[in-house]
């Protein structure tokens, strides 16, 4: 009995599709033996028996990103390879499997056998069969290849992740990687500058920058073109006297920051620029319009916004030796909403440090250089902080 043509096509079929499956696990077998041996005495063993008892969910993959984090690299890549051997259609677990796999090996090429790039590379290969349309895996295949040397297949790969992906830099920075190692600075340089534009402070691109030496001249070229830092600082200062200081300042900072992004180098991507009323005593010029008056036992703390409103917080007390008591209230009026007052109450200040003149002049204006104090605010359950000149450390 023979069987037809269309039935006889999907055996062949089948087939084929099931080759990469065991030649996967193939390769991956002989992996997990060396791992194994590698480890401890009975490691291993105890691995296999504590999965076997792990509740559902609780899988090979949760121990190895577990491992990962922790750069136990060997043993993510034994936990990884577990779930690859149980389930070779899993493209998460033979994907994870081959970036742990290459990195031991990487990490001391001489301590293990060449074939466990082969073996990172099958599975890297079937992982990205199974789930074309992820970009992690093509990244990693990409990664592989290059590692074994396989030029063409290891840009092809980056490339691949960069266009299903595009907003990524770490797959452009993979990308430039391939193409130096392809012997093409100038289109590594290109894919630099695309990393930098997604990412200018990414610790992924500064590595790459310092790894890329023939590429690193075309690259800052290629950035200096099109670096535009702005901060936009007319629009973020306020409408004041002071807030057109600070815009000066925000101005000098996107200076400093172009010229950083010029050179490639890692730059600020904003500025905070805004007045608030202070939190502990005395205004500091060009971040604050408005004054303070402290006197021993009594200070009061003026901001002026830029729209006309008002904040001012008093506060009162005496201090004898260490301790101090104080009672504070603030207040805010607006060219629209009128007055109001809140936040008031009052605490107590131990002061930590021995006494000095300087520190002693500091407590008598209500600044105590540390300090603990238990403060209540209207009618709130009194709050322990921890402070330096009022600055709060720790608040419980």
């Amino acid at each position: 009995m023979t069987a037809s043509f269309p039935k006889m096509a999907a055996i062949i079929a089948l087939g084929l599709s099931a080759w990469p499956v065991a030649a996967a696990a193939q390769d991956i077998g002989p992996v997990m033996d060396d791992l194994a041996a590698s480890f401890p005495d009975g490691e291993a063993a105890a691995f296999s028996g504590m999965l076997a008892d792990m509740p559902e969910g609780v899988s090979g993959d949760t121990f190895g990103h577990l491992l990962f984090a922790r750069r136990q690299f060997d043993r993510a890549a034994w936990f990884f390879g577990h779930d690859a051997l149980a389930d070779p259609g899993d493209p998460a677990s033979l994907n994870n499997f081959a970036a742990m796999a290459t990195e031991t090996y990487l990490a001391d090429p001489g301590a293990h056998p060449a074939s466990w790039l082969q073996a990172a590379h099958a599975a890297a290969r079937r992982a990205v069969d199974l789930a074309p349309d992820q970009a992690a895996f093509h990244n990693n295949l990409g990664n592989v290849a290059r590692a074994l040397g396989l030029a063409d297949e290891a840009v092809a790969a980056a490339r691949q992740a960069t266009e299903l992906d595009p907003d990524t830099a770490l797959f452009w920075t993979n990308l430039a990687r391939a193409l130096d190692a392809a012997g093409d600075p100038a289109a590594a340089a290109a894919a630099l500058a695309r990393a930098h534009a997604l990412g200018p402070n990414a610790m992924e691109l500064l590595a790459t920058v310092t790894a890329l030496p023939d590429a690193r001249s075309a690259y800052q070229s290629e950035v200096a073109r099109n670096c535009n830092v702005n901060f936009n600082c007319q629009e973020i200062c306020p409408r004041s006297i002071i807030g057109g200081l600070m815009s000066v300042s925000c101005e000098i900072e996107n200076a400093s920051a172009q010229m950083a992004c010029a050179e490639g180098k890692p730059y600020p991507t904003s500025y905070r620029c805004e007045e608030e009323i202070p939190e502990y005593g005395i205004l500091i010029p060009g971040l604050n319009a408005g004054f303070s008056i402290a006197v021993p036992g009594f200070s009061v703390h003026v901001v002026v916004q830029g729209d006309g409103s008002l904040d001012v917080r008093v506060e009162a007390g005496a201090s004898i030796g260490p301790v101090g008591g104080y009672v504070r209230g603030d207040g805010h009026y607006s060219p629209t909403d009128g007055a109001s007052v809140d936040n008031l109450g009052g605490g107590v200040r131990v002061t930590l440090l021995p006494p000095t003149a300087a520190g002693d002049l500091a407590a008598g204006l209500g600044h105590p250089p540390v300090h603990i104090e238990a403060e209540s605010l209207n009618g709130e359950p009194a709050q322990i902080n921890l402070e330096t000149y009022n600055a709060g450390i720790i608040s419980y």
